[in-house]
């Protein structure tokens, strides 16, 4: 005779390690799977049917999915933050060392020196304007000056 696990145990194990895996992540991952797996348990004191526990177990998790994950989504997002140096943004800067495209050279901006990348050469002396910030990268293009 076969060793036999009923499913009322397994979707019970299910719903347990889903709520550990929930617990030690800092997002919601799995709660919509462990409610659908309790739902699912609940299922099987009713049907013994493997069919209708799975069905069961995959519309609650859709439901609950579709409704609550873009609540959740809009409430766990860190949204960001300008800082002081996004307010470079705009100005113009001074080269201080070459840039070429694809290598990055220095700028100078508000009194600091920024590494800057560009998409155009620029000497040293140049005016830029800067364009972006990507972590403590400025990206930059020339400022054309032109003669009235």
């Amino acid at each position: 005779m076969p060793f036999e696990i009923s499913s009322t145990y397994v979707w019970l194990a299910m719903a347990v390690v889903l709520t550990i895996m929930e617990i030690s992540t800092t997002t919601l991952i799995c709660i919509w799977f462990v409610v659908g797996s309790l739902f699912a348990f609940a299922a099987s004191f009713i049907t013994d049917s493997i069919m209708a526990q799975l069905l069961v177990f995959i519309a609650v998790t859709g439901v609950c999915l579709a409704v609550t994950r873009p609540l959740a989504k809009k409430h766990l997002v860190p949204k960001t933050v300008p800082t002081n140096a996004d307010m470079l943004i705009g100005k113009t800067c001074v080269v201080t060392e070459d840039i070429l495209p694809g290598a990055k050279g220095r700028v100078a901006a508000d009194g600091l020196s920024w590494l800057a990348q560009s998409d155009a050469p620029l000497k040293k002396g140049d005016q830029a304007q800067i364009l972006a910030i990507t972590g403590v990268t400025l990206t930059v293009s020339p400022i054309t000056v032109t003669n009235s």
